[in-house]
């Protein structure tokens, strides 16, 4: 008998696909379609991840917070700002423009929107494009708080209450009396809402008071 053992070579056994196969050998040796595969997925979700950071990390960049603002919510504010062809709506920290389109395309208004941040004010530039309603749509990147409100007569946002009172400093001091100002969610402190379909309310603007003269 020969001193020399046989070496065998693994066979994969007729008749078994190429992916199983491939998976069988895998301990052995990873797949190149497999590989591939897992740093793709890996990538995605470092994209991911790195974008929800940022989005978070923004908004404590930039003051304002990130609110999604629901399709319900959206109808009951275009509702209460009594939206019609050819307004003009103010969305104070718009963030990646779901109210400003809906406004534009929905109601046919001109929305404005106000935006500090400049990544969610690309992507609201380039969803109205995509969208069809770029003509309808500016976006200013500016600190909402500003921007100057003193030409608009219809406002709307959704932000943090935090901000509630120096908003309704500002909008006071601001917009003309009877203007409509819809917040979705927070209250202003000291005025009560005109009207209130559900956590979205309606305030109009009130007539400054003035002093008393002795």
């Amino acid at each position: 008998m020969s001193p020399h053992r046989e070496v065998r070579e693994p066979r994969i056994i007729l008749g078994l696909e190429p992916a199983l196969a491939c998976r069988a050998l895998y301990v052995a040796r990873p797949c190149p379609s497999v590989v591939a595969i897992q740093l793709v997925a890996a990538w995605i979700l470092w994209a991911i991840a790195a974008f929800m950071v940022y989005v978070f990390l923004s908004g404590l960049l930039w003051g304002a917070g990130y609110s999604p603002t629901s399709k319900k919510q959206l109808e009951a504010a275009a509702l209460l700002l009594q939206l019609k062809d050819g307004d003009t709506v103010y969305d104070l920290g718009s963030g990646f423009g779901r109210a400003l389109i809906f406004f534009a395309k929905e109601h046919h208004a001109h929305a404005i929107g106000v935006e500090v941040d400049p990544l969610r004010r690309a992507i609201s530039v380039w969803s109205a494009r995509r969208r069809g309603v770029s003509t309808s749509v500016t976006v200013l990147r500016r600190n909402l708080l500003d921007v100057d409100l003193r030409g608009s007569r219809k406002v709307f946002f959704f932000l943090s209450p935090l901000l509630m009172r120096r908003l309704q400093e500002k909008v006071g001091r601001e917009m003309t009396p009877g203007a409509l100002v819809v917040s979705v969610e927070h209250r202003f402190p000291d005025w009560k809402p005109a009207e209130s379909r559900g956590d979205v309310h309606l305030y109009v603007v009130p007539t400054p008071k003035t002093p008393r003269r002795l």
